[in-house]
């Protein structure tokens, strides 16, 4: 990181905090419940903050065996938790990394040849890359892979370009840290090695030239094994992250994921739709690469969905895979082994189609790739870059606020549903029973609540239960006994959706939609209050 980055990266990162300080206060939401949950745990355990038991979906499960996540995220909220699970904490924290990722990412632009403004563009793109400014107000761990997995890389072309011990290490370091906080980017050692490449066209060079070139990828790998041997879950019935994907993994979730993995470059991730804009005249004048992706992703989409498949979005996947393929041809044809290095880049969470989803987050850890190949086209086209870059900027930054605030109204029905709910009947010495997950779990548990499983102790006559509607799962009423509704507190306002299967919306799991922000109507959550009563 030089002076220069930190200067050009300057509007960037005023955009992140004027669009993210508003959101610091935002309740947690999904996931972000597993990695609080791990980081208290590593207040007591601090080397196996997986290392315990929690309920997620209906009866208690061991974390290792069925997150496969590494500690980093765990570590990183820490202070959230000794701060009482103060949201602006962990808020804090995501955007202190997104800065940092900016800056690097600007960095990284200018190691590979980018004058120094369109380097800083590299770093507004980032800033205002939907995906990114989604995850930021989260709690989840791919705003933290990003960072390490950009300081990794700008550090290994540091070393290349320097052979100075100091890059080396960092290099080595951070490459070694990524895969901790999200296991696919275990695939940026192979992005390292076309970076550290002499010529990555050339086989014969892989091999010419001195073997300390390589060091830093073999140091980086020993991290790794030695970070995961030290935090692995000493537990009998512990698991690691290699067995915890394969719970999940399935063959029938390949033709949805592979749709939704294009579908992100272009509506989540601000690339496919300014590289056409910068190269229209190679793609849309020579079709056949885009009909024939499109043809394939409304394959993909019949394997997937059935009569039921959304077709309509098969235009958008189509433009999404023939970009990729695009830039490929275009790395080829010149030879560049930069672009070849950063489309690597790009396609590390395509193993995650076997997944049981692939949303959006996964591909955040190769948003600054994204950045710098679009920076890297705007330098070349003297006529359309400031249009293109403005315009870029703008929808992202629009898409990006309209995910947060969709997100914060969705995320704060289930805080509010835990205090108004779960409070007062905690307080007048009622057990109160809670059913669902995501943000609602972690405020429910604060709350006094109990979770109920589908294994015992169960709700006792006069017990009540509070069940969440769409922060699933669904309650099992065979498992309790006799109950009565009390009632049902909902939201229904028409707005912005990130989570609706009726609006086709699904910003943290492609299962409920590919569309990472739509208009709805339905209902946003809801939650039924019940009492049990004897049989």
């Amino acid at each position: 990181m030089t002076a220069s980055a930190l200067r050009q990266s300057i509007p960037a990162l005023l955009i992140a905090v004027l669009v993210l300080v508003p959101f610091l206060g935002k309740a947690f939401t999904m996931d972000d419940t597993v990695f609080l949950f791990e980081a208290r745990h590593a207040l007591t355990d601090p080397l196996h903050p997986l290392a315990f038991e929690m309920t997620w979906t209906y009866s208690p499960e061991r974390i290792s065996r069925v997150v496969p996540t590494g500690p980093v995220m765990a570590w990183l909220l820490v202070p959230t938790v000794l701060a009482g699970g103060a949201e602006w904490v962990a808020h804090g924290t995501q955007l202190f990394l997104l800065c940092l990722s900016i800056v690097l990412t600007v960095s990284l632009a200018l190691r590979l040849g980018l004058a120094p403004r369109w380097a800083g563009a590299a770093g507004l793109l980032l800033a205002a890359t939907p995906a990114v400014l989604g995850m930021a107000g989260t709690a989840m761990p791919d705003v933290p892979s990003m960072a390490l997995g950009v300081a990794a890389v700008d550090q290994l072309v540091a070393w290349r370009q320097t052979r100075r011990v100091l890059p080396g290490v960092l290099g080595a370091l951070f490459l070694g840290l990524a895969p901790m906080a999200r296991p696919h980017v275990l695939l940026l050692f192979g992005v390292g090695a076309l970076f550290l490449a002499e010529d990555a066209f050339a086989p014969r060079a892989w091999l010419a030239g001195p073997w300390s070139r390589w060091a830093p990828l073999a140091a980086g790998l020993l991290v790794t094994v030695a970070i995961a041997a030290i935090t692995g879950d000493p537990g009998a019935s512990g698991g690691n992250p290699a067995g915890a994907a394969m719970v999940f993994s399935s063959a029938k979730t390949i033709p949805r994921n592979l749709v939704a993995f294009s579908i992100h470059w272009v509506l989540a991730l601000p690339l496919a739709l300014p590289w056409v804009a910068l190269r229209w005249r190679e793609i849309l004048l020579r079709p056949w690469t885009l009909l024939v992706a499109t043809a394939a992703a409304a394959v993909l989409m019949r394997a997937a969905h059935g009569s039921e498949a959304p077709y309509a979005l098969a235009p958008v996947a189509g433009l999404g895979a023939a970009v990729l393929v695009d830039l490929l041809a275009d790395a080829v044809r010149r030879r560049d082994g930069a672009q070849l290095a950063l489309l690597a880049w790009l396609l590390i969470a395509l193993p995650a189609a076997i997944y049981v989803h692939l949303p959006a987050k996964y591909l955040v850890a190769s948003a600054p790739a994204a950045a710098i190949l679009v920076a890297r086209r705007l330098a070349e086209a003297p006529r359309l870059r400031t249009a293109v870059l403005v315009a870029t900027v703008l929808l992202g930054l629009g898409l990006g606020v309209a995910i947060l605030r969709a997100d914060a109204t969705f995320a704060g029905l289930g805080r509010e549903a835990a205090r108004a709910l779960i409070v007062p009947q905690v307080a007048a010495g009622k057990r109160v029973w809670y059913v669902g997950h995501w943000g609602f779990q972690w405020y429910a548990e604060r709350a006094g609540g109990r979770y109920f499983n589908v294994t015992p102790p169960h709700p006792q006559p006069g017990d009540l239960i509070v069940s969440c509607v769409n922060c699933e799962p669904s309650l099992e009423l065979k498992e309790m006994a006799e109950v009565a509704h009390l009632g049902r507190t909902e939201d229904r306002t028409p707005g912005g959706r990130v989570m609706s299967k009726e609006a086709g919306a699904g910003f943290f799991s492609n299962a409920w939609g590919y569309l990472p922000w739509a208009w709805g109507h339905d209902v946003i959550d809801a939650f039924d209050v019940w009492v049990a009563r004897p049989r």
